[in-house]
């Protein structure tokens, strides 16, 4: 079982090749973009639990890259690589929330650590599905007619079918993500949940 799945952005092919090559020994499912506008392309379409982006590419830089992937996930874990680590670009990529920044050359022991590191620290809402869904199997497939607010109309979902959605980065499961968001702030704030769950 993977431990994790990565993506990694840069624009040499000699770069991706070492840095994937270790992410595997490692067990991690990486997949690989070369160009900040391929690996948002890619990002899109699936989710990631950390994103390890060049800063310095043609066209999309990783701070674009970073931009996009924070308005899309401010919760995602987004490392930026770059050979220009100075306190600027630090405070840029914090700026839009990323995880962390390593500066070229990168020691691969420092990339495998930092990259540990995001994981461990990896969005809530989809590791507590991640946990529900392999824990309760047939219970995560079950559709259940869930009302997450006084003003929304229940609609019938499964655990199993909503992180699917949510990995697809889908746009219902991009309206799932928020509604479970604003359940958890709901819960934390009021103590209350609006539900009437059926099987």
């Amino acid at each position: 079982m993977s431990k994790g799945t990565i993506l990694l952005v840069d624009d040499e092919p000699e770069i991706v090749e070492q840095y994937s090559r270790a992410l595997k020994r490692e067990g991690y499912e990486v997949d690989t973009a070369f160009s900040g506008e391929e690996g948002w392309e890619k990002y899109q379409a699936r989710y990631y639990d950390v994103v390890l982006a060049d800063w310095r590419m043609e066209e999309m830089n990783g701070l674009q890259l970073l931009h996009n992937i924070d308005q899309m996930h401010p919760s995602a874990k987004v490392i930026i690589i770059t050979a220009f680590g100075d306190e600027s670009t630090a405070i840029e990529a914090h700026h839009y929330h990323a995880f962390d920044y390593l500066k070229k050359p990168v020691k691969i022991y420092e990339l495998l650590n930092k990259v540990q590191e995001a994981i461990q620290r990896k969005d809530g809402v989809i590791a507590a599905l991640e946990d529900w869904v392999a824990t309760h199997p047939e219970e995560a497939s079950q559709p259940l007619k869930a009302t997450l607010s006084e003003a929304q109309e229940g609609h019938f979902w499964s655990a199993k079918e909503i992180l699917e959605e949510i990995k697809s980065n889908t746009e219902r499961g991009r309206q799932e993500y928020r509604n479970l968001i604003q359940l958890t702030i709901d819960l934390l704030t009021r103590g209350r949940i609006h539900s009437n769950v059926e099987l």
